[in-house]
């Protein structure tokens, strides 16, 4: 059962991921949002240069064709499905539209309130949806043409207020940037989401110089936290074990003190998560 655009997640088979079985699909090559932290730029030529797939929607067609019935398909995990390009191409919408008379339980990851021209599309189907919102404080800085964190949060919302399922994507944590803002992110959006996912930032050789641009004084704090006293693990560095699980716990305990269900992303902590998966695909009906 070969498809070209439609694949397993998790390809390299990583020890440290927990999620259940699914596919994955990324409807574009590339990321137009520019994160300083992003790990996928580190194996994919210009990553930052966004461009359109070749016969995407035909080829995909037919991958949907041959995937099973009620398989669990996230959208997407490497490229954001609504990139600035999205407004003028729609490829997103048409593959939405391609799901309507399919059985297929879909988890949207996205930073983009744009999202929400496609709510009469996504209210049809078997959905989840999770932002990622990593500042209020800095996000232009760590995601330069992201749409705003706070926009995303109103998105959030609308989504909420319409019955879909939503949760939030706490990734990643930053010492010295962002984990002063764990409690106020999730404080902001307790009210209607449904799951909690967190994880550290992992540097690979270039994301680390971007961030090394962006905070010099913060990467020099961290450098010998990552790169002497922390770990190479799966071709990211990782920050010490006892460091990196005291910012894992602060996600979970505020996480449980408003009654949100609670989950870490390959940080080799499976006992302290609390939702019935780690990637949210548990909320989609």
């Amino acid at each position: 059962m070969r498809m070209i655009y439609i694949k397993p997640f998790d390809p390299w088979k990583s020890k440290l991921c927990t999620c259940p079985f699914k596919y994955s699909l990324n409807i574009y090559t590339g990321c137009d949002h520019c994160c300083i932290y992003c790990y996928s730029s580190a194996y994919i030529k210009d990553f930052f240069r966004i461009r359109e797939k070749k016969n995407f929607l035909a080829i995909v067609s037919k991958d949907l064709e041959k995937l099973p019935e009620n398989s669990l398909l996230s959208l997407s995990n490497t490229s954001d499905p609504y990139p600035r390009l999205e407004k003028r191409l729609g490829l997103t919408r048409k593959f939405l539209e391609l799901l309507l008379n399919k059985n297929i339980r879909l988890l949207i990851i996205t930073k983009s309130d744009l999202l929400l021209r496609d709510l009469d599309l996504i209210s049809k189907l078997r959905v989840a949806v999770t932002f990622t919102i990593t500042s209020f404080r800095l996000d232009k800085k760590l995601e330069p043409n992201a749409p705003s964190s706070a926009s995303r949060l109103k998105a959030m919302k609308v989504l909420a207020d319409h019955n879909i399922k939503v949760g939030l994507r706490l990734d990643p944590v930053i010492p010295y940037i962002n984990e002063n803002e764990i409690e106020h992110i999730i404080e902001s959006c307790s009210d209607f989401i449904n799951h909690v996912v967190t994880s550290t930032f992992k540097p690979r050789r270039d994301s680390w110089q971007r961030f090394s641009l962006a905070f010099p004084k913060e990467a020099k704090k961290l450098s010998n936290l990552y790169f002497k006293e922390g770990k190479y693990i799966g071709n990211s560095w990782y920050l010490p074990e006892n460091l990196r699980k005291a910012l894992i716990l602060k996600v979970k305990e505020v996480s449980s003190y408003y009654g949100i269900p609670f989950s870490s992303c390959r940080e080799g902590f499976p006992e302290l998560n609390t939702a019935k998966s780690c990637d949210g695909s548990w909320m989609i009906p």
